[in-house]
């Protein structure tokens, strides 16, 4: 009999795998002691958790005005982006849309980047008006053919925002990305994203006066109380107080579920 137990014994230990955890490598020393065995089995019958890749949650998030923050979420990554502050004149229209992204890592940190996009439409005509210097359009005649590539002139600036008295150049080179096209009835339209700095969105979205200009093609425009209000409160509830309004609601978050 003792026998027959014997050898049960050794073979429910060999259809089960050992592993030993002396927890010499973890800092805090676990609650075991160094010597404990755990006996689990094999591994066909402990099966893996299926493979899941969440969706991007969109939503937006109202201002007050006519204004709105586009949110992205998925898993501990978010991006939040405004839109509607836009300065227009004669045969320009031009936005101006920060952007902050952060990741949450495990332990709770917060690591953010912050970017600026500009999208603009422009009629051809101010970039015919300027020649060779353009550097969003192409110099010469505007033919079909022409308009498929835009070329961008080394160290020339695409667009320059004044803030109260501070001067932030943009350069074509430096932009992270660029994308211009021409319409079926000659309007330019361009969009460009440029890294940027907390300072640099800071001092953009509380600004007394904000002012962009470009010198080919030739434009100055003033962005009116309205977008410097849309500024403001996107500094202030995203990124200063992490998408809690920091007083009183100020707008409403609006959740659509997307793929």
């Amino acid at each position: 009999m003792k026998i027959i137990t014997v050898v049960a014994a050794l073979l429910f230990w060999g259809a089960c795998t050992v592993n030993i955890y002396d927890y010499s490598s973890h800092s805090g020393g676990g609650s075991q002691p160094p010597d404990t065995v755990f006996i689990e089995s094999g591994p066909e019958s402990a099966p893996l958790p299926p493979p899941f890749v969440p969706d991007t949650v969109f939503w937006e998030y109202d201002l007050i005005g006519e204004g709105h923050v586009e949110i992205e979420q998925c898993g501990n990554w978010s991006r939040y982006t405004l839109i509607g502050c836009v300065a227009e004149t004669d045969g320009v229209a031009f936005e101006a849309r920060p952007v902050m992204i952060s990741v949450v890592s495990s332990d709770g940190a917060v690591a953010r980047e912050y970017q600026i996009e500009f999208a603009c439409r422009m009629q051809s005509y101010l970039v015919d008006s300027d020649g060779e210097s353009s550097a969003v359009g192409s110099s010469t005649s505007l033919s079909s053919a022409d308009r498929t590539a835009l070329p961008a002139v080394t160290g020339t600036e695409l667009v320059t925002i004044v803030a109260n008295r501070t001067s932030f150049p943009f350069l074509v080179e430096q932009a992270v990305s660029y994308d211009g096209n021409w319409l079926a009835d000659g309007t330019l339209v361009y969009d460009a994203v440029f890294s940027s700095s907390e300072w640099m969105i800071r001092d953009i979205c509380t600004a007394g006066q904000l002012v962009v200009s470009s010198e080919s093609p030739d434009y100055r425009m003033l962005f009116g109380d309205s977008e410097r209000r849309l500024l403001q409160q996107f500094f202030d509830i995203f990124v200063i107080h992490d998408g809690e309004p920091p007083v009183l609601p100020v707008g409403s978050a609006e959740r659509a579920v997307r793929n």
